[in-house]
């Protein structure tokens, strides 16, 4: 994703490092960071394992000069600022529509104290908000990165995750499970006269059903097989 993230006037060095950390966590490298005060900057001292993040991080003075490159630049905010005639973002609508559009996206955070200014809002093509409980609608600035970090990549690390499927066994390997059970089950007089033709059918459609894989019939072979040495000899069948 070709997102960047963007602080403008940032007032806590602790909270520019639990950003950078958060970007990490979640894949993101891209942080600008608009007007911030000399010290602020130079105190940063705690970004566990995102130290690159901050030393590759531009510092510029305008927001204007931060998102001059972008198509897609979305301004974050709580939803007490936000007229209940505009239309609001949240992360995972926005994550929703990033998989349908590539764009040079910008999301942008205001300052810990106030927020984006409506000035910096004008900037914006959208604005984002995280559902928050009214009588708490402000969020931690490392934490609200990190939210809207994870969001964006939610559903495509769900998909990473997952586990590769197994590889199905084939008719093949299925049918000669299938035998060699019939085989035990001839050795131990379970098959009845006039009885093995609906009995195998049954059989077969229960382990199609299952949908085994190539690992179940040689686990379930190798199980056969032991039992069936263990077993008399088939007078019927002496093979």
């Amino acid at each position: 994703m070709n997102c960047k993230i963007v602080l403008v006037r940032p007032r806590d060095p602790n909270n520019i490092g639990a950003v950078a950390r958060a970007m990490k966590n979640f894949g993101f490298h891209e942080l600008t960071v608009v007007a911030v005060h000399p010290p602020v900057w130079n105190e940063i001292s705690s970004a566990p394992n995102a130290m690159d993040v901050l030393t590759n991080a531009r510092v510029v003075a305008t927001l204007a000069e931060a998102i001059a490159d972008c198509n897609l630049v979305i301004g974050t905010t709580d939803r007490t600022r936000v007229e209940a005639k505009q239309s609001v973002f949240t992360p995972l609508e926005l994550s929703r529509e990033l998989a349908e559009t590539e764009y040079n996206l910008a999301l942008v955070f205001g300052s810990e104290k106030h927020g984006l200014t409506n000035e910096d809002l004008s900037h914006c093509h959208r604005v984002m908000s995280i559902p928050t409980q009214p009588n708490c609608p402000s969020m931690n600035l490392g934490q609200a990165v990190a939210i809207c970090c994870y969001e964006l990549v939610r559903e495509q690390a769900q998909r990473e995750m997952l586990p590769r499927p197994a590889e199905t066994a084939t008719a093949g390997a299925t049918e000669a499970a299938l035998q060699l059970l019939l085989d035990v089950l001839r050795q131990i007089d379970f098959v009845l006269p006039g009885n093995e033709p609906d009995l195998t059918r049954r059989l077969r459609s229960s382990l199609l059903r299952l949908n085994p894989t190539k690992y179940d019939i040689e686990i379930l072979c190798g199980i056969l097989s032991r039992i069936k040495r263990g077993l008399p000899p088939d007078p019927h069948n002496p093979n």
